[in-house]
């Protein structure tokens, strides 16, 4: 097993045919309390799969798409290492063929969920030397469940407008474009993604204003409007509502907040096919 490594923080893009479902991977090495009693992820409709070592047991769990902060403060600290598998909103459907209504939100032991996989999982872990070991152990294991097809055509229409629309879209025009029906649609990401269509928008549009925060000091009243709200004041309220926190005070303690960008493709070269 790995024990230690030079860099705390390890990204690594999945392989291109893998991208549709899984985003990258996140290897991390805790050291010197890194990780605060305030660090919060916060909510993107993703969903994780998440293995840790503590020295004397690996930890393997699945946390469903989030809809709301989650809190982690410094748990990560109390690991050797640490490994995120970070999904796309139905990568998760795609890999347990399971409805993510069910997975939303919460954060479940893999082994209840999916015991071969939990089983794949783990002798990975325990197996590898190195990071990029571990990545290309766990890409082929991945990429096994990726063989036949079960996330619907009309989501990932839906989704797709949406995500162009930087989720300011209306959730009727992206049934229309989907080809499939408001309440069709509802159902399918409910299963599929763990949330209903109006939400998912809502959080595409507030993970897009995170992205403009996070590249530089902005203008909130030219961001608000640039994100399609009605005003400064919408815009305020709605930002609160889904991370708990204003604007302002999000840009002060940014550092507590963990946002997590597909900005990743830009700074990490692909793998070689």
């Amino acid at each position: 097993m790995i024990l230690r490594c030079d860099r705390q923080f390890n990204l690594f893009p999945s392989h291109i045919e893998l991208r549709k479902y899984i985003q990258y991977y996140n290897i991390v090495f805790p050291q010197n309390n890194i990780f605060t009693e305030r660090y919060t992820l916060m909510p993107n409709a993703c969903g994780t799969l998440s293995l840790a070592f503590d020295g004397n047991a690996i930890i393997a769990e699945l946390w469903g798409a989030s809809l709301t902060p989650v809190l982690l403060g410094a748990e990560p600290n109390r690991y050797n290492i640490l490994m995120l598998i970070q999904l796309s909103p139905y990568g998760l459907y795609q890999i347990t063929r399971q409805s993510q209504a069910e997975f939303a939100d919460k954060r479940l032991s893999l082994e209840d969920i999916d015991s071969e996989l939990f089983l794949l999982l783990q002798q990975a872990f325990a197996a590898s030397k190195t990071v990029s070991d571990l990545v290309n152990t766990c890409e082929k294991i991945l990429y096994k469940r990726m063989e036949k097809h079960v996330v619907s055509d009309y989501l990932l229409l839906a989704t797709q407008a949406i995500c162009d629309s930087h989720g300011q879209i209306q959730v009727s025009e992206a049934a229309r474009q989907s080809g499939y029906s408001e309440r069709q649609l509802n159902r399918l990401f409910l299963t599929q993604i763990g949330m209903n269509i109006k939400n998912y928008a809502r959080l595409i549009r507030f993970n897009y204003v995170l992205k403009h925060i996070q590249k530089s000091p902005c203008f909130f009243a030219s961001l608000s409007q640039q994100a399609g709200y009605f005003d400064q004041a919408h815009f305020d309220k709605d930002f609160k509502a889904i991370s708990g926190v204003s604007p302002r005070d999000y840009m002060k303690t940014m550092s507590d907040f963990y946002y997590d960008g597909t900005e990743i493709y830009d700074t990490i070269s692909s793998k070689e096919d």
